[in-house]
């Protein structure tokens, strides 16, 4: 079993692993997710909108640690499926349409990111990087697959991928460069 290096999970386990901190993390989490979901920038010719989302699983996964990152991503849809306007653009509610494979895609890189942290990824820049990375490939993956009902396959790279990855590699180094700097800045303080 992997010990939790991730931050969050370290900054429990100091306190005293207690039900109530792992419960606010939780919700401390599904509301960071659910606040960057609402950056949506809707594209006229794909179904997908460019959100803030996979910035939050990343960050969120990184930071939280394969666990209670899961579980933050899977409280998020959970609470979006409940009917809560939680997803991208104040959405509610999860059916099998477009953008449903990216959402599952988000709950399997996040336990992948997480594992990574808590394997200690996340205390080298170009590692973490790495991280954000293969969970963003993840969630394309995914997306695209589920994608692939919806559109035909000549137009998936221009509906499901290409307008995403400037802006997916924007949020990646800027995501591997606030998880580093806070786990350095964490362990340093700790240190002292």
């Amino acid at each position: 079993m992997t010990q939790e290096q991730a931050l969050i999970p370290q900054l429990i386990i100091n306190r005293g692993n207690k039900v109530l901190d792992n419960c606010l993390s939780i919700v401390f989490g599904v509301v960071l997710l659910s606040l960057l979901a609402q950056i949506a920038i809707p594209l006229p010719w794909t179904p997908v909108p460019i959100t803030g989302q996979t910035f939050g699983v990343a960050l969120t996964a990184l930071l939280w640690g394969r666990k209670r990152g899961l579980a933050v991503v899977m409280s998020y849809l959970a609470v979006g499926a409940l009917g809560l306007p939680v997803f991208a653009m104040g959405t509610a509610g999860l059916a099998v349409g477009p953008t449903f494979g990216y959402l599952i895609g988000m709950m399997v890189a996040s336990y992948w990111m997480g594992f990574l942290s808590d394997s200690g990824w996340t205390k080298s820049l170009f590692r973490t990087w790495l991280a954000a990375v293969s969970g963003s490939a993840m969630t394309f993956g995914f997306g695209v697959l589920v994608l692939s009902i919806f559109v035909p396959a000549k137009a998936l790279l221009v509906s499901g991928v290409l307008p995403f990855l400037p802006g997916d590699a924007i949020k990646t180094v800027l995501v591997t460069f606030i998880v580093f700097q806070i786990q350095r800045s964490v362990e340093n303080g700790l240190k002292k």
